[in-house]
């Protein structure tokens, strides 16, 4: 496997989600579970910032770009899970001066929006309530009607490549608490992970779907392990395959 990271022309950075972390360091623990280990066996180097958790796209781009804009790196990899993914896209298409980026690879990214935020936005019961009164930008940029907007005003660079993937598990392979999500989501718009449809996760070169939730896309088992459905998802072959094809797009190597 080539080296990229050592020639020095690419790092990737991991954007966390909606109401996510980059790196609890009381812990060591990143958001993207055992990305530290996975990127020394790359050797690339890799950020893990931390951008406002329930901030809008926007706003959370915003303060990504002023990250970007302290590191010395030659190129980048922008690795986007969930909301992290629109925030990637939006930095590349209009807060890259440099031109910089080299890729942009989502996970689980509502690029069409998910129907989870239009319930909330809705007010539907106190959690509801609740997240309409504290993430309001966010959940407006969440919704169907706000990624339509997102999408007719952040256009892709050419020079960008830009990756997605998708997760879905059926309902009885979802864990209890979650099960209720799948179903809303499903009857509008088909398979999902639970929070994001398989539709709304295709963007640019769509690689496909694999047989993970939202959270085990990057590494994180919220039900009781279940070898008979392969729960949890070995997410790190997956991200390991992700960025590899992302840094040979922005070494062109």
């Amino acid at each position: 496997m080539a080296n990229l990271g050592n020639a020095g022309l690419a790092t990737v950075v991991f954007v966390h989600g909606f109401l996510g972390f980059g790196r609890l360091p009381l812990f060591n623990l990143t958001m993207f579970r055992g990305v530290d280990s996975l990127m020394a066996e790359i050797g690339a180097p890799c950020l893990t910032p931390s951008l406002p958790r329930g901030g809008s796209v926007e706003a959370r781009a915003t303060a990504l770009a002023r990250i970007l804009d302290d590191s010395s790196a030659r190129r980048l990899v922008l690795v986007g899970h969930s909301m992290g993914g629109l925030d990637c896209r939006l930095v590349a298409a209009r807060l890259d001066p440099r031109r910089r980026v080299g890729a942009v690879i989502t996970f689980g990214t509502p690029h069409r929006g998910s129907p989870l935020a239009d319930h909330a936005l809705a007010g539907k019961g106190a959690l509801a309530v609740y997240a309409n009164w504290r993430w309001r930008p966010a959940l407006r940029d969440l919704s169907p009607a706000g990624a339509a907007r997102f999408n007719d005003a952040v256009r892709d660079r050419p020079d960008v490549r830009y990756l997605s993937f998708a997760g879905a598990r059926p309902e009885a392979e979802t864990p209890l608490w979650a099960r209720r999500m799948v179903r809303t989501i499903a009857e509008a718009d088909g398979d999902n992970d639970a929070q994001v449809s398989v539709t709304s996760a295709r963007w640019g070169d769509f690689r496909g779907v694999v047989r993970a939730d939202h959270w085990e896309l990057i590494g994180w088992n919220l039900g009781r392990a279940r070898p008979e459905v392969a729960r949890p998802y070995p997410h790190l072959a997956l991200l390991k395959a992700a960025v590899l094809d992302g840094l040979t797009a922005a070494t062109g190597s």
